[in-house]
């Protein structure tokens, strides 16, 4: 377990999978947590008896949210340490079926949101480096940043915009001591694709098979655990053998996937309507 003791760690997209995950974590680590979600009781129900943890019901696509979580952060500790950028939708089809309102959410809480909560965190982070010798941005993205492929081509393009992000950041503040870090990983055994078609559960009773299929989302919280005491900035892929998929940026596995996916497109969508609906019913 990573020694966190004392740091203020906002935390994402708290209430389930993922963050919840983290958020349990990094309590157990010794760390201040602080954390949000657009469900305020089922957030209430996912923080029902950790300590020293702050909740927020905040939706991360919502700017005046965004500000809120970053002032009540500072009214409850005085200062920020650390932030994770987990919150995020996932939606499975083609982009040609998708409603444009989805379109439009995906990218306003993976991408924009995500960008927004690190930049109004930064000059607290910035602030952290200077006066107890480090600050860090977490990014929890996707190894579908690295191979883009349907029916996850929006979400896709929204997690390689992330990484992006990741590193030109790296490279306006390593030097000033904040760690900018990404967590990819592969399947996760979460409710984002329920939430992302509309279907999010109300309690944890009501999540029990709407779970995707994957690896725990505590291995996934272990590698962020990680990131945040790491000396240096990372790129994580949870598993590790995830990060082959960095192969479907390069020729000419690239193509052959452009040939091969697209002549499959059918099979594609008739799949992830199964998938889906298994999730939603």
């Amino acid at each position: 377990m990573p020694d966190l003791s004392n740091r203020v760690v906002v935390v994402t997209g708290g209430s389930a999978g993922i963050g919840r995950a983290t958020v349990e974590r990094l309590v157990a680590g010794g760390a201040r947590v602080v954390t949000c979600a657009r469900d305020g009781d089922r957030l209430a129900e996912a923080l029902d008896g950790l300590p020293g943890v702050t909740g927020l019901a905040a939706d991360m696509a919502d700017a005046g949210d965004r500000a809120r979580l970053v002032d009540t952060t500072l009214a409850a500790h005085g200062r920020l340490d650390g932030v994770v950028l987990n919150a995020g939708l996932g939606w499975a089809g083609l982009v040609e079926d998708m409603p444009d309102d989805v379109v439009a959410g995906i990218v306003a809480l993976n991408l924009t949101g995500a960008v927004e909560v690190a930049r109004l965190a930064l000059p607290h982070l910035l602030t952290a480096a200077r006066e107890r010798g480090r600050g860090d941005v977490v990014a929890v993205s996707s190894v579908a940043a690295w191979t883009q492929v349907p029916p996850l081509t929006v979400y896709s393009a929204t997690k390689a915009g992330l990484d992006g992000f990741v590193k030109g950041l790296r490279r306006e503040v390593t030097a000033r001591g904040v760690r900018v870090h990404t967590v990819n990983p592969f399947f996760v055994e979460t409710e984002w694709l329920a939430r992302g078609h509309g279907h999010a559960p109300v309690s944890d009773a009501d999540a029990r098979g709407r779970l995707s299929r994957g690896v725990a989302p505590e291995r996934v919280a272990a590698a962020i655990g990680g990131c945040l005491t790491t000396p240096w900035s990372r790129t994580v892929a949870v598993p590790r053998w995830a990060g082959a998929a960095r192969l479907g940026e390069v020729s000419p596995v690239n193509r052959l996937l452009d040939l091969t996916l697209s002549r499959r497109i059918d099979w594609i969508r008739r799949t992830a309507r199964r998938v889906v609906e298994a999730r939603v019913e």
